[in-house]
């Protein structure tokens, strides 16, 4: 009776639950790392969004300014320098780094390089071929990383901070919870209330729910308007060339269905004499392991017009069964239009 009797008293001695508080706090970092974890990296994509959405923006800018340019405007590379200088003096933004080089020739010497220094990053390095007129140059964004990591540091600080500070709270007040159910177990309008505000905090975990879902919807909805607003046709094929999605700028573009466009090889698309040259730069892409581009016409849906268009072609690799397919996008040329 005795040692029963004291068995009781260490008990009552003990707050009850406080395998609640571990718990809380072990869910709480558990959960704020994935979610931090989640965020930095769809801040990090958004970042390289919007880094390669200024490269394009350079690309059209030295275009739209290059094909209105008098023929013999620029004689020589002194003027060409002196003429890219004037065009991107007040354009390049101020977290990249500008460079462009002629590949009419082997030369070390760029035409133009704006803010180009140590500190950027050149393994994020942006390259586009452009072909305006009779020159042929190489345009090449750099990066500084600092701005691109920045929003994802950011983003996941305050995940942590946010997280960390709720699983003390929560953990707080589990403790003060199970000390009042310590020292007044026997009062059922406490526990009443008790109830009452962990109601309270499932109602608002699930408008947060809430909130964090139609945030990802938004972020959904904005990487298909980027497509969208690109003008670019995707696509991707197996390994056999056969067309498993296509967006919908096809239709536009050929007057093809993107729903009758899937199962069937994408070189049908492509007018007949460009064939070989198609399937050659698939080869490329699959053994080079890079980016592969060739200009070609497609085939409109009348067969009696083409679309010329760049075709760039990625082949997807998979570690354990070798090539998986390919990555292709095709933009229509500036200037070129039906025929």
């Amino acid at each position: 009776m005795d040692s029963t009797e004291s068995y009781r008293d260490r008990s009552q001695r003990v707050w009850p639950g406080l395998w609640i508080p571990l718990a809380i706090l072990l869910a709480g970092v558990i959960a704020t790392g994935l979610t931090a974890s989640l965020e930095a990296r769809r801040a990090q994509a958004l970042a390289d969004a919007r880094y390669q959405a200024h490269h394009q923006a350079l690309v059209n800018h030295l275009l739209i300014h290059a094909w209105g340019l008098p023929a013999g405007a620029i004689a020589s590379d002194a003027d060409t320098t002196a003429w890219l200088q004037s065009l991107f003096s007040d354009t390049v933004p101020s977290f990249l780094g500008l460079r462009i080089d002629t590949l009419e020739r082997h030369t070390k010497s760029p035409l133009l390089e704006i803010q180009v220094g140590a500190e950027l990053d050149p393994s994020r390095a942006l390259r586009t071929e452009i072909s305006p007129g009779e020159q042929h140059w190489m345009l090449t964004t750099v990066p500084l990383p600092s701005p691109l990591e920045r929003a994802a540091r950011q983003s996941q600080r305050t995940i942590w901070v946010t997280g960390v500070a709720m699983t003390l709270i929560a953990v707080l007040l589990t403790l003060t919870l199970c000390r009042r159910l310590h020292h007044q177990r026997t009062q059922l309008n406490t526990a009443a209330h008790q109830a009452t505000g962990a109601d309270h905090q499932i109602i608002n975990l699930q408008v947060e729910k809430g909130i964090l879902r139609q945030a990802l919807n938004d972020s959904e909805q904005r990487s298909r308007d980027l497509v969208a607003l690109s003008g670019s046709i995707v696509c991707e094929l197996d390994e056999t060339g056969t067309i498993g999605f296509v967006s919908p700028q096809i239709a536009e573009l050929i007057d093809h269905a993107p729903s009758d466009l899937t199962g069937r090889p994408f070189e049908d698309l492509i007018a007949a004499p460009y064939r070989d040259n198609y399937r050659l730069t698939l080869m490329a892409a699959r053994k080079e392991g890079r980016i592969e581009r060739i200009d070609l016409p497609l085939q409109h849906r009348d067969n009696e017009h083409e679309v010329a268009v760049v075709l760039r072609v990625r082949a997807l690799k998979d570690p354990v069964h070798g090539l998986a397919g390919f990555r292709l996008s095709a933009q229509p040329l500036p200037g070129m239009p039906y025929r």
